[in-house]
């Protein structure tokens, strides 16, 4: 990898870092030379797999989760894993497998039965 791609990489997590800022005021950009056990980006329920290249494509970005899903089982890391991606001048996109979705999806919304707030699936009656 050249100096050039890391650059580019660390870039991008910085951005991605920012970006989730919003809704997770401790994200910031892991350090894996100081933590090897640290993710692209922590702060986040999630673990984070950043990927910037000039042409994304499905073999990289099931490569990304392996390699995430991979790094959380050495690291006893129960976290659900995301991959999020950009290509030159493309948008960000964000990719997990449906069990990493529905796992989070019973954690946010069927942890409390009692206090849950189903949202009805849309129909003719309620749009």
């Amino acid at each position: 990898m050249s100096k050039a791609s890391r650059v580019k990489g660390h870039g991008f997590e910085r951005l991605v870092a920012r970006l989730l800022r919003v809704t997770f005021p401790a994200a910031a950009r892991g350090l894996q030379y100081q933590n090897p056990a640290a993710c692209d980006v922590e702060g986040t329920p999630f673990r984070i797999e950043c990927k910037r290249l000039k042409k994304v494509n499905t073999a990289d970005v099931v490569r990304a989760i392996e390699q995430c899903e991979g790094d959380a089982f050495n690291w006893d890391d129960t976290r659900p894993c995301i991959v999020i991606s950009k290509e030159d001048r493309g948008k960000i996109y964000v990719t997990m497998k449906l069990d990493a979705l529905l796992t989070t999806a019973e954690r946010l919304f069927y942890s409390h039965p009692d206090e849950a707030k189903i949202l009805p699936f849309p129909n003719k009656d309620n749009k």
